[in-house]
């Protein structure tokens, strides 16, 4: 019951905070709205999600949820759930703190630079005042979503250790979205 509970309430959140991401200014560099960049990530997600199942259902984690579409449907409900919520929570926060969440190339030109700039985007924001602050909504957002996961997968991991391990997890692949958005961008 406690995890069905922990289901509606992170859908509530999500849901609550979709309309918050509309009224907000236009951000990145293609001047979407927070609302089409959402809607972006979404279709990302969903993607997304098919290869993490993928992955989850290989290794069958949760091995509770057993190895035939039924589990493979589970695995991806969740891993989908967790990422509407992580991405939810990012959005409203960065709308309500006027936070950007694209990321844009280090002005450097040493390769060591650059990746330490595109690592520490995942964890800071880049204002356009040329500022840094720790990125709150992207943090706040990727635990959001691993701990609402943890609370609806079985098994004898500890909420804590999941919550830990996934919203890690999530940040570093942002870090490395960003090495290959850097080097991407001008080439090494």
């Amino acid at each position: 019951m406690h995890g069905k509970r922990s289901w509606y309430a992170a859908v509530l959140l999500v849901v609550t905070l979709i309309p918050t991401t509309a009224h907000s200014q236009r951000v990145g560099r293609d001047s979407a709205t927070r609302l089409m960049r959402f809607g972006r990530a979404v279709a990302y997600g969903a993607a997304m999600s098919f290869v993490y199942s993928g992955m989850n259902q290989i290794n069958n984690q949760p091995s509770e949820w057993g190895k035939g579409w039924n589990g493979y449907g589970k695995r991806y409900a969740s891993n989908f759930g967790e990422f509407m919520i992580q991405e939810g929570v990012t959005e409203g926060l960065a709308a309500i703190m006027k936070r950007p969440l694209d990321y844009t190339p280090c002005r450097c030109r040493g390769t060591g630079g650059r990746i330490g700039h595109a690592l520490a985007g995942a964890v800071t924001d880049q204002m356009p005042n040329g500022k840094h602050p720790i990125a709150i909504p992207r943090i706040v957002g990727a635990y959001a979503g691993a701990y609402a996961q943890s609370t609806w997968w079985p098994g004898s991991r500890s909420r804590a250790n999941q919550t830990l391990l996934n919203g890690t997890t999530s940040l570093a692949i942002g870090g490395l979205i960003n090495l290959f958005h850097e080097f991407r961008s001008r080439g090494p």
